[in-house]
């Protein structure tokens, strides 16, 4: 069951008054018997003066982020959030090559199965809020960057969610890890039953992946310096990439 552990911030967007009746979507209702929560903390901010929802995987800290929701529609909110799981599972699993579509597809309806029911309760977790507001601070600057515009579209503010989950994160007390490597480890270990050493395989994978990144990044860098391959300032920039591949998670 999906339960979302909502911030006062959160109850407040999540409750509006229509005809003079108040509705919350935050009830506190009782899980039924025998239900695994699939922990979610949910933040509401303004950002330039419109509504904008913060949705933080607690295990992983994996986050998604809905712009301009009118307040109190936990309808919608619910509908782009599960198409924004879809989304990022088929993105994320081409990205890594480790199923074909009709994998991916059993692993949403298992999903779905398991997590299609919601709940939505007051509370927060203090140390997933500190990676919320990170969060929060980084919407702030991306928005102030665009001269105030929000993504256009599903497929904008999934590109932006990448982006933030790519951070590297930490939990009091653990190692460092990158979000979007998690959450997908998660998924697969929970919805595809992929074992020890296939999660293993995937997230050495994942972090070449990185490093390709990075080494294309940097040499374009170089390139458009008008660097050549005797240049010491190139060296530098090569020798600097080898150290760093090393500090890729």
């Amino acid at each position: 069951m999906l339960l979302f552990h909502c911030t006062k911030d959160a109850i407040e967007a999540l409750t509006a008054t229509h005809q003079g009746k108040t509705h919350c979507w935050v009830d506190n209702a009782s899980l039924p018997e025998g239900a695994q929560p699939w922990g979610w903390q949910l933040h509401a901010v303004k950002i330039a003066r419109r509504q904008v929802l913060v949705a933080m995987h607690g295990d992983t800290r994996f986050v998604m982020v809905f712009w301009g929701l009118k307040k109190g529609d936990g309808k919608t909110l619910l509908s782009m959030f599960y198409e924004r799981v879809a989304n990022h599972l088929v993105w994320m699993t081409a990205d890594s090559d480790v199923m074909d579509g009709a994998a991916v597809r059993n692993m949403f309806d298992r999903l779905m199965r398991s997590h299609g029911q919601f709940r939505f309760h007051a509370g927060s977790d203090r140390s997933v809020q500190a990676h919320i507001n990170e969060v929060v601070r980084l919407c702030r600057q991306a928005v102030a960057d665009n001269d105030g515009a929000f993504p256009d579209d599903c497929e904008q503010a999934g590109m932006f969610d990448e982006f933030l989950n790519q951070g590297i994160r930490r939990v009091k007390g653990g190692d460092y890890f990158v979000p979007a490597d998690a959450w997908l480890s998660a998924c697969l270990r929970d919805f595809a039953d992929f074992d020890a050493e296939a999660l293993a395989q995937l997230h050495q994978r994942r972090r070449a992946q990185r490093q390709q990144a990075m080494a294309e990044q940097l040499l374009q860098a170089a390139k458009d310096r008008g660097l050549s391959p005797d240049d010491p300032a190139y060296v530098q920039m090569v020798q600097w990439l080898e150290h760093a591949k090393e500090r890729v998670y």
